[in-house]
């Protein structure tokens, strides 16, 4: 049978079939029926049936909970929904079954996640588009596959100076009036000198270009994480009132603590936030309709337009920049604010402008958008490391039209 599109998969048969691959997982017997709908599933396209094969395998399942591992090992909410779903798992039932050889705990907490996953639909087009590639797959002729962003930046030195460190090894990069800069596996980290010795502060400044992510070290010891189409400015050492640098778009934080020099982002002439040691997100993207601030650990103090606001743990501030107006939300969502270090785009109760905002900054694209384009909101999540194609296709099922031109341009159509 022709392979189906996404945009038409039966999620109706899908969500009967996910308990049926569940069972199988646990290594029960299947009833009769339930071998009926499996073999129908399987055969409605040869994805489902590679799919279902690679279920059955279980190194092949291994390695399917080893890629998912590494996207849910840092989303706590996901772990516990895997952790109560997989108490269901006998294993004895497994090790009666010569068939099946024990899964290791580790991965084997995931594989209800994975029939969760299966069943929303996600986890099925992560593997029909593996399985569509290994088939030879139905890109249209002459089209270039768009790939997702990765790790680098742009590090700008106090001369002006650039340094590309997308491909760069290990090792010492720059020397700044005595302190080094080292990249390790990826991260920028700084040796610091006594401000004493060159007589005022050295600027640095790294910067992401859209389809890059990147992290680094600061002098003090704490940790920046930079989305896409990001830049931090900060000295190359801190004096000892206080540790400042600025941002523009989005970056999460991991402060080292020194009570007596507080820690200050500066996001704007308007905006500044303020901690002593805590683990914070900030989107500041110019784009935006709106600065948030989201606190994950320890306090964090916002200073906007005239307006103070101390968040606690779970918080977030929005500061409307039309309005110049802040306010707090409580209980946010930190799952869906983390999604992008987490390798993930988290659509939930996204408009369709927000979608494309962060498409255009990781795939380093322009979106255009034709006349008469309606209201559209989304939900669910999906992998960053699919290729643009990828992701266009699934959002296609929501009724995203578009069209790919050259010079890296979406055109989205009513």
């Amino acid at each position: 049978m022709a392979e189906e599109d996404f945009s038409t998969f039966n999620m109706e048969l899908l969500a009967l079939v996910a308990p049926v691959l569940q069972k199988q997982l646990r290594g029960e017997m299947l009833s009769g029926e339930e071998w009926l709908l499996l073999e129908e599933w399987k055969n409605r396209s040869a994805a489902n049936a590679a799919l279902a094969e690679r279920l059955e395998n279980p190194a092949a399942v291994q390695d399917m909970l080893k890629t998912w591992h590494d996207i849910e090992k840092n989303r706590e909410l996901n772990k516990q929904r895997g952790i109560s779903k997989i108490k269901a798992l006998a294993f004895d039932t497994i090790n009666t079954n010569p068939a099946m050889r024990p899964l290791p705990r580790r991965l084997l907490r995931y594989a209800a996640a994975i029939i969760f996953l299966l069943g929303t639909g996600a986890f099925w087009w992560t593997f029909h588009k593996n399985n569509n590639q290994e088939l030879g797959g139905n890109k249209p002729p002459g089209t270039a596959i768009i790939g997702p962003g990765h790790n680098g930046a742009i590090l700008t030195l106090a001369d002006g100076s650039k340094v590309v460190l997308d491909s760069m090894g290990n090792g010492v990069v720059a020397t700044q009036y005595g302190a080094k800069v080292s990249l390790y596996n990826g991260q920028l980290a700084y040796d610091p000198v006594n401000s004493s010795a060159t007589g005022s502060l050295i600027y640095n400044t790294v910067t992401t270009p859209k389809g890059r992510e990147f992290r680094l070290q600061l002098p003090d010891g704490s940790k920046v994480w930079l989305n896409a189409a990001s830049t931090v400015r900060y000295p190359t050492t801190f004096t000892d009132k206080e540790r400042r640098v600025e941002l523009e778009g989005e970056a999460y934080f991991e402060v080292a603590k020194n009570a007596s020099r507080p820690f200050i982002v500066k996001l704007n002439d308007a905006t500044a936030v303020e901690v002593l040691g805590t683990s914070f997100n900030i989107n500041a993207y110019k784009n935006e309709t709106a600065i948030k601030t989201t606190l994950l650990e320890g306090a964090v103090r916002l200073q906007a337009y005239q307006q103070v606001q101390t968040l606690t743990p779970g918080q977030q501030a929005s500061i409307s920049l039309a309005r110049q107006q802040m306010k707090v939300i409580s209980n946010v969502d930190i799952d869906h604010v983390m999604a992008w270090k987490n390798g993930l785009f988290d659509f939930n109760d996204a408009s369709l402008e927000e979608v494309m905002r962060q498409l255009e900054r990781w795939y380093d694209i322009e979106v255009i958008y034709e006349k008469g384009i309606p209201a559209i909101r989304f939900g669910g999540e999906i992998n960053k490391k699919n290729s643009l194609q990828d992701v266009l296709q699934i959002l296609e099922s929501s009724n995203v039209h578009y069209r790919l031109e050259e010079g890296r341009k979406l055109v989205v159509v009513p």
